[in-house]
């Protein structure tokens, strides 16, 4: 098995990191927020290894009661407190000199409830790993001035491509979408192939050592699945065999024609409300991307989302593909081969619609969706993605095979035009413009 925490992979929100260093640490700790294995603690240990004279780091995973008591019992005397830990880990502290790292600080929330203290204290930086949300729920504390946040996800396609060695490939995608210019067929054939073996590898930084290390996708189904029994096992801890349920039901959800939540997917004959807090604590763990539907699409999204209509999408695409195989939704060697062709079922296009979520989040955005009525029809119409850019709003759709029709885009648009600033397919095409539409090859989504 591949030692992900051995390998370093450059990782866009260590600008994130540095940014806060350099004008923020004196006055506020920082939460990195991620779903586990995400390499949150990798990227921070790196950061403090370049930046810092010295750190101290503590996995509250793993700490002893020990190093708990410390805190209970010298959350009064900061110097004590630090004193006593550089002592118990061996590690030199320095003031304004050295980093100290609350790894998994959902584990003991009290260590974060000191967080604003010891910012006030002032002699440390402080970096705290977790989530917010479930910090929430566990201390009913909010988030303090003290503590900025930011959310760390899956390696994107970008990032994945560094890893590759492909960093030139990358800066010219880049430029194609600001000159708006088509790349050569024979490097949008290229672009696809990495793709198509992204999707199967995934995001998560052990996933993707496993391949670049074996080029080999039985070790890199190995690393999922490793990466799966972990978060069922913090499912397990957590709650009773429903929570285990609703986890195991995405894929099936997301393999029906309407990939709405629905309760009976988890259990036949079970009421939504059943599931409320348990889908709060899957999103609050980073496990799975809500997305919701938005009854007004006005660039105000947030304020009319309906939390009771919603999709939810696994935080990763190469863990939904192997919960699929797991859930014998297609047999492996078939199901690599589709994708690797490019032969998506009907079916398999769940994983391209997962994928295009997961890219949206990556890129800082809300995942909603939005079903409207037009006079022209009685039923109701649906665009994937809908997303605010300043007072307008833009549409996507997700096209895993044929791009047209597109009548629910094309209806949208002629309802709600005076809104609508950009309107995107993305697919599996090369850039290229239709009257009113982009349509925009997958690997280039990530720059909308």
């Amino acid at each position: 098995m591949i030692d992900s925490d051995k390998t370093i992979f450059k990782r866009k929100i260590y600008s994130s990191l540095l940014e806060w260093k350099n004008n923020d640490s004196d006055k506020t700790a920082l939460l990195i927020e991620g779903v586990r294995r995400v390499g949150k603690s990798t990227v921070v240990e790196q950061f403090a290894k370049n930046e810092f004279r010295s750190y101290l780091l503590i996995d509250f995973m793993k700490a002893s009661n020990t190093v708990k008591e410390l805190f209970s019992n010298h959350s009064d005397d900061p110097d004590r407190l630090f004193l006593l830990l550089s002592g118990y880990f061996n590690v030199r502290l320095y003031e304004h000199e050295s980093l100290v790292i609350f790894d998994e600080v959902r584990e003991f929330p009290r260590a974060h409830q000191l967080v604003k203290y010891l910012v006030q204290y002032g002699k440390y930086p402080i970096v705290e790993t977790g989530s917010l949300i479930t910090l929430k729920m566990k201390t009913r504390m909010t988030l303090p001035s003290e503590v900025r946040s930011v959310s760390m996800n899956p390696m994107d396609f970008e990032e994945f491509m560094w890893a590759s060695g492909k960093e030139m490939l990358m800066e010219m995608v880049r430029d194609s979408f600001v000159n708006k210019s088509p790349l050569d067929d024979s490097l949008h054939s290229a672009l696809m192939e990495n793709f198509r073996i992204y999707m199967i590898t995934g995001g998560m930084p052990q996933s993707v050592a496993a391949f670049i290390e074996t080029n080999d996708f039985s070790e890199v189904e190995k690393a999922k699945r490793m990466i799966l029994d972990l978060y069922r096992n913090d499912i397990w801890r957590e709650d009773d065999g429903i929570l285990y349920d609703l986890f195991c039901s995405i894929p099936p959800m997301l393999n029906r024609v309407s990939k709405k939540f629905s309760p009976n997917i988890v259990k036949k004959g079970t009421k939504s409300n059943r599931y409320t807090k348990r889908i709060a604590w899957l999103c609050g763990s980073g496990m799975v991307n809500p997305c919701y539907n938005c009854a007004n699409p006005d660039p105000a999204i947030s304020q009319y989302e309906d939390r009771r209509n919603l999709k939810l999408y696994l935080v990763d695409t190469g863990l939904l593909l192997t919960m699929m195989l797991e859930n014998n939704i297609g047999d492996r060697d078939m199901l690599y081969q589709s994708i690797l062709r490019g032969n998506l079922s009907m079916n398999q296009g769940m994983l391209f619609e997962n994928m295009a979520a997961q890219i949206l989040v990556s890129t800082g955005r809300r995942l909603d969706f939005c079903m409207f009525k037009t006079e022209e029809s009685n039923r109701l119409q649906e665009i994937d993605f809908i997303y605010a850019d300043g007072r307008n709003v833009v549409p996507v759709e997700v096209k895993s095979r044929h791009i047209k029709p597109h009548k629910s885009l094309d209806r949208f648009v002629r309802k709600y035009g005076a809104l609508v600033k950009e309107v995107y397919i993305i697919c599996t095409l090369n850039l290229r413009y239709e009257p009113g539409i982009t349509v925009l090859p997958i690997y280039m989504a990530g720059f909308i």
